[in-house]
């Protein structure tokens, strides 16, 4: 009897082109039309580009496991190159569009087809149409039973595959069938609305538009956009008196974007008396040239307090009345505790005040002073209907459950909750009214379910916890984070505006979304436990499991999910059956929810991954998504982690690790405006069925080849500038649990096993081996700096403590002082901190040591905004080869500040290192000026 031949690698197992992914990955955050991520609000959203990327690297099969083919090492790295030139292609957004002329999609189904067929024994389609249904007929399903926002099916979907997409989150679901179950239902389908041109839809733009027939789900975009515009319509026709125009100076009106308020306290102070607005500013815009800000009048005798725009920003206070500890009276500049504020607002005492109007100019916002016909709509609103669900009980979670905001409803204005219930009520009616007209139910469904969606979501800018961004002249939407904090002076967006905010925007997105949706075979989405799944149908599994207690994603959903329920619970019963989302099986480490969250984690994720084993095979890899920042915490007197939990999991069902890859999510630009150092990328691990046979190692085994493996997977990490500081601990977990999973158990000399926390633990040592090499090949200046900064930090020290240090590294204490390293003077020497550091001084080239271009370059990262590459660039162009000790020194000042719990010099350097491709991108465009002299970077 012949034994089956062991399955071939993938790529994915052994290479990627990891920079392009990663390039493409961090580019996504800045797309918007047509994009799936503004499709509606989700938590922890994977780049499409890497989905995309890890799918069709996981299917494809590696050359060296082709020697059919590819005989010689030669042919087999030339294909190789030719597959990542493929993929290079294939995770720019732009060219996986339906309108994209590359060729690209068409190729890569093609490739799948072939390795597919390699295993069959036949040979492979070529043409598209006959790929497909080879795909359709002979590929396994991909299956992601954590769906989330969608990434994985869409993908699954566009590279010709059958999806099955399942989460037990309601909303997650409900994004799934809008993005991968919906579309395909009606693909070509001529749109029903009166308008459409039923000979088909115009493409092209500028002077030769065409008309081709309606294709893929451009009809239900259509029907979207039209259905959205009656009911904006008809809802404006009911409330728009509401929503009063704004009169200007010269007689004419504006359209009102955002009406702008503080929420007031009764100021406590007898003499007072006046309600104090709380502000966190007083600016309006701080845009050069166009800057405003508020100016607080007090009326001593009605005790009360108005504000007039002011159109300069001379006289502008620094701050705002309230910070993290106390509030002051603009009036009587009494400061009362931030505990007053609590206890006033949990008594009902939390009141509002307009404070500026915020109108739409030509090319500019116009910034007018509060007025009665405007404060009086407003204040007199009163909502017919309102969600009556309270709130989670969690502070963290509603940072404003501390001040008295118990139910989903208070977090809006009573004009906010008629406008929502109006629009709510108008969309019911609509769908009432078009089934009488003999339309499709299915259909009618489809598009009632995405004009819910683009409802919903508005109301993400539609609540009193919308704030203003005074630097762009827009509003921030009430989740910035995976959270909702508390805001102080809100903005309330006009839903009837033709600016940021408003009702048709948030449907023109939507509608974008469903038409560049691939809609090509139908997908299967599911409300479904994946840790109890009675799904098993043979299929690759791809997913981004919950992030231990990073997001809760249940109680962030309820704030959609009271909204959406009353209008979709008729057509998708099963998703809004009960009042609010599930919680009591979500898999998720919440302390406050479950009772022993670590334990119960771990267990839920276990199962789930037993089940994916199970209906995974072992033909394809599977790939898990994972991100969580290596971290000691007590939990139920028990230090853990996620990843130490995520691993346990993998291990105790048999996984084993075969390939991992960091993979970033955020570009430079992004960690440097959020001032922290949050982990900016996600690793991708690739595992497969450990073998029955897997043989047992000592700790001795495991620790040598962890000291032999791991040192060349970071340089690779490190060097090619895949990887931030900030994501090493955590990129380095993959290749050391491919060495600890590669046996059935790793035992001590007595016989107990070494477990994951242990194997962790001795990775991390491995970490801190290699950061002690990287130093030694440094400069002797840096390393005497480095070492004076171990020991005193930026404090001052003596003179004979630095006289030994330099002996020791062979340096001069005089000339380190020269060099504007540090100052040394009546026996006292103390190192330059980054805000010592002023402009360049003249610098022969080569000059300069790898401390002192590392830091320049970080004075300047940390105070471009605008050209936030050109400095440093200049830097490394004085420096030339040297340059690259400023990057490797960069890492190790990061690890060395996070240590020290110093998170905002970490995030500097942290940010220096990301943007590392960046600035010599941005060195060798200066080195190619003509007044430049070119340098080998």
């Amino acid at each position: 009897m012949t034994a089956n031949p062991a399955p071939r690698r993938k790529l994915i197992e052994v290479d990627l082109p990891l920079a392009a992914i990663n390039k493409e990955s961090a580019r996504e955050k800045s797309l918007r039309n047509g994009h799936p991520s503004t499709l509606h609000q989700y938590w922890a959203r994977r780049p499409l580009a890497a989905c995309r990327a890890v799918i069709f690297a996981s299917l494809v099969d590696d050359p060296e496991d082709c020697t059919e083919e590819f005989p010689t090492k030669e042919a087999q790295q030339a294909e190789r190159q030719r597959l990542h030139a493929l993929i290079e292609r294939l995770v720019i957004w732009e060219n996986v569009q339906p309108d994209s002329q590359d060729g690209v999609l068409d190729e890569a189904r093609r490739e799948i087809a072939r390795s597919l067929a390699r295993d069959r024994g036949e040979p492979a389609p070529t043409e598209p149409d006959a790929v497909l249904s080879y795909l359709s007929e002979h590929a396994p399903p991909l299956h992601d039973p954590f769906a989330g926002s969608g990434s994985i099916p869409l993908e699954a979907q566009r590279l010709g595959l059958r999806a099955i997409a399942s989460d037990l989150n309601p909303l997650a679901v409900l994004i799934n069938k809008a993005l991968v179950e919906t579309p395909p239902k009606f693909r070509d389908q001529t749109p029903i609305n009166p308008d459409a041109d039923a000979l088909g839809m115009t493409v092209g733009k500028g002077r030769n538009p065409r008309r081709v027939a309606w294709r893929g789900a451009a009809g239900l975009a259509d029907d979207i956009r039209y259905y959205g515009r009656w009911m904006r319509d008809e809802t404006y026709t009911r409330m728009g008196h509401q929503y009063p125009k704004a009169s200007l100076p010269n007689g004419s009106e504006a359209t009102v974007i955002a009406w702008l308020w503080a929420r007031t306290i009764p100021c406590p102070n007898p003499a007072c008396g006046v309600r104090m607005p709380l502000l966190r500013t007083f600016q309006l815009s701080t845009k050069k040239g166009d800057r405003h800000w508020i100016r607080p009048l007090m009326d001593r005798a009605a005790k009360s307090i108005r504000f007039v725009v002011q159109d300069h920003d001379e006289g502008v206070p620094k701050a705002g009345t309230v910070d993290n500890a106390s509030v002051v009276c603009v009036a009587c500049r009494s400061a009362v505790p931030l505990t007053y504020v609590r206890q006033r607002a949990r008594s009902g005492d939390l009141g509002e005040q307009m404070t500026a109007i915020v109108a739409e100019g030509h090319r500019k916002r116009i910034y007018l002073s509060p007025v009665d016909e405007h404060i009086d709509p407003a204040m007199n609103a009163r909502s017919s209907w309102r969600p009556t669900q309270p709130m989670p009980d969690t502070p963290t979670l509603v940072s404003g459950r501390g001040y008295g905001f118990t139910h989903w409803h208070q977090l809006f204005t009573e004009r906010q909750l008629t406008t929502i219930t109006a629009f709510s009520q108008i969309l019911s009616r609509w769908r009432i009214e078009v089934d009488q007209l003999g339309v499709e139910r299915a259909y009618s469904d489809a598009v009632t379910t995405g004009l819910a969606l683009a409802l919903s979501r508005c109301i993400n800018l539609w609540s009193s916890f919308t704030s203003w961004m005074n630097d762009r002249g827009a509003l921030r939407e009430t989740f910035p984070r995976q959270a909702i904090p508390m805001v102080w002076d809100y903005a309330e967006a006009n839903p009837f505006s033709t600016s940021g905010g408003n009702f048709m925007s948030s449907v023109d997105r939507v509608a974008a979304v469903v038409q560049r949706c691939p809609a090509l075979h139908e997908a299967l989405v599911m409300q479904d436990d994946a840790a109890s799944s009675s799904k098993t149908e043979y299929s690759i599994n791809l997913t981004d499991p919950p992030y231990y207690d990073n997001i809760d994603y249940a109680d962030l959903s309820d704030f959609f999910y009271v909204w959406l329920r009353p209008i979709l619970r008729d057509i998708h019963p099963e998703l809004f059956a009960g009042i609010l989302t599930p919680k009591t099986e979500e898999m998720v480490a919440i302390p406050a929810r479950f009772k022993d969250p670590h334990q119960r984690f771990e267990n839920l994720l276990g199962q789930a991954l037993r089940v994916i084993r199970k209906r995974g095979g072992d033909q394809f890899p599977t790939c898990i998504f994972y991100a969580y920042k290596q971290q000691e915490e007590e939990r139920q007197g028990r230090a853990s982690t996620g990843w130490e939990t995520m691993l346990n999991a993998m291990i105790q069902a048999d996984f084993q690790v075969v390939g991992t890859w960091p993979v970033r999510t955020e570009s430079p630009g992004r960690i440097l405006a959020r001032r922290t150092n949050a982990l900016s990328s996600s690793i991708v691990i690739a595992a497969r069925p450990r073998s029955a046979d897997a043989p047992t190692a000592s700790r001795r085994q495991f620790l040598d080849e962890l000291e032999r493996d791991l040192p060349a997977a970071l340089d690779q990490l490190t060097r090619e500038g895949h990887i931030a500081p900030t994501d090493l601990a955590q990129a380095a977990i993959g290749p050391g649990m491919q060495v600890y999973s590669r046996y059935r158990r790793v035992e001590t000399i007595s016989g107990e096993p070494v477990t994951i926390r242990e194997a962790l633990a001795a990775i991390n040592q491995v970490i801190d081996n290699y950061e002690e090499r990287q130093e030694g090949e440094l400069d002797a200046e840096t390393r005497f700096c480095l070492r004076w900064l171990r020991q005193h930090g930026h404090k001052s020290g003596s003179y004979g403590d630095a006289e030994v240090l330099s002996q020791a590294s062979n340096v001069v204490v005089g000339d380190l002082a020269a060099d504007d390293l540090l100052t040394a003077s009546r026996g006292v020497v103390r190192l330059l901190s980054l805000d010592d550091y002023q402009e360049d001084r003249p610098w022969t080239r080569g000059d300069i040591s790898a401390w002192e271009g590392c830091h320049r370059m970080a004075w300047h990262m940390n105070r471009e905004a605008g050209e936030l590459f050109v400095g440093a660039a200049r830097v490394v162009q004085a420096m030339g080869i040297a340059a690259e000790a400023a990057e490797r020194l960069a890492r190790l000042l990061y690890s060395h500040y996070d240590r020290a719990g110093d998170s905002a010099n970490a995030h500097v350097f942290n940010t220096l290192v990301t943007g590392w491709p960046q600035i010599l991108d941005e060195a060798r465009q200066l080195a190619a000026e003509p007044s430049q002299v070119a340098l080998d970077l």
